[in-house]
């Protein structure tokens, strides 16, 4: 197959919609398969159009500001990215988190006609509609005219049936979660910490609910007064949670670690107690699979995606989006570590179906389902 591949961004900036992609890319590529990959252009020396992994990756200017050059940037990225499309000749096209990358897609899909897979990853489905009616009427487009629609969890998916009562009656519906790479989980490195530690990870923002996860920490801080949590990750409400450890005279047993290079960030992982999940909203969960890599349990909010990973009482637990519930749960796994340790054992085994691998043959067996369907 030819596949070209628009993401909503890729690297050299750092995510999860980046690491999805890569590697999709990386695999469907080692598979046989010709990739190319369109992107966002980002600020800085990043060039317009470069190999990456031995992958073609075009870059265009389709972000919405400065407003007064939008009108010149959105005809140069059509005329680009049509181009780019008549030159690599894809069998089929595959759209990676719905936002201004799919509105172009969609733009171009009716010049050029091109089988359509598209999948949604989490806020494009659950935050950005709520607030743009352009979002709600382009995904009510785009699935209308989708060969395949796609979700990283059953919870998403859920949550764009507005927009599912639009899509073709011979669309291809399903769900095709994230993963991790196995390989990056072979050799244990702990981190060399002074105390035993939880760990919780991802950007400071409200959704990610650090806050509940502080407070839920600080009730049962004197209960385990060895234990210390290591935040990590770095976000607008650094400044908002450095302030409430300090009003809960937490600032010697909770530790915002920041932003963690990835050799740091899997040592995190091998050297904690368990994983912590405090999201008030989660549509999958990388970070959840990468722990349960690690042979770590996972204390999660019952917050989205995470559901269809956490299997309560086998690798791990699911409790409500509160602090009290949250709170019990770190008691529990707190006060039974062997129980705790042989769920983190059995988490390994259960995530094994979630490899970039696998999950990159499941995009296949779509893509290639709508290519027979032809």
């Amino acid at each position: 197959m030819r596949i070209a591949i628009v993401a909503s961004d890729y690297a050299p900036t750092i995510g999860g919609v980046q690491t999805a992609v890569r590697n999709i890319a990386r695999f469907s590529a080692r598979a046989g398969h010709a990739v190319t990959i369109l992107s966002a252009l980002p600020s800085g020396d990043v060039p317009a159009s470069e190999m990456v992994d031995g992958i073609v990756v075009h870059r265009f200017p389709w972000g919405r500001r400065p407003l007064w050059s939008l009108p010149w940037r959105a005809a140069w990225t059509l005329v680009g990215m049509a181009r780019a499309l008549r030159a690599f000749k894809p069998d089929l096209v595959y759209v990676h988190f719905l936002t201004i990358n799919a509105l172009y897609v969609l733009l171009l899909h009716y010049v050029l006609r091109f089988r359509l897979v598209v999948s949604a990853r989490g806020n494009d489905i659950q935050g950005i509609p709520l607030r743009s009616r352009l979002q709600r009427g382009m995904l009510a487009r785009l699935f209308a005219r989708a060969d395949a629609i796609l979700f990283c969890s059953t919870y998403v998916q859920r949550d764009a049936a507005p927009y599912l009562k639009h899509a073709s009656p011979r669309a291809f519906i399903g769900v095709v979660g994230d993963g991790f790479d196995p390989d990056e989980f072979r050799a244990p490195q702990p981190y060399r910490h002074p105390a035993p530690y939880l760990l919780a990870m991802g950007r400071l923002v409200h959704k990610k609910g650090f806050d509940l996860l502080v407070r839920a920490f600080a009730q049962i801080a004197a209960e385990f007064p060895r234990v210390q949590l290591l935040i990590a990750g770095d976000g607008e409400e650094r400044v908002a949670l450095e302030r409430l450890i300090d009003a809960l005279n937490l600032r010697d047993r909770v530790v915002l670690l920041g932003f963690t290079e990835r050799a740091r960030t899997l040592a995190l992982f091998w050297g904690c107690e368990f994983f912590v999940l405090s999201s008030r909203l989660e549509p999958f969960g990388i970070v959840v699979a990468e722990a349960m890599a690690a042979r770590k349990a996972v204390l999660a909010t019952k917050s989205g995606g995470v559901i269809d990973l956490v299997q309560p009482g086998v690798n791990g637990l699911l409790v409500e989006p509160t602090v009290d519930a949250l709170a019990q749960g770190l008691r529990e796994m707190l006060a039974h570590p062997d129980v705790t340790r042989a769920r983190g054992e059995r988490a390994a085994a259960t995530i094994q179906g979630h490899t970039w691998q696998a999950v990159t043959r499941q995009f296949l067996d779509v893509f290639e389902r709508v290519l027979n369907e032809r």
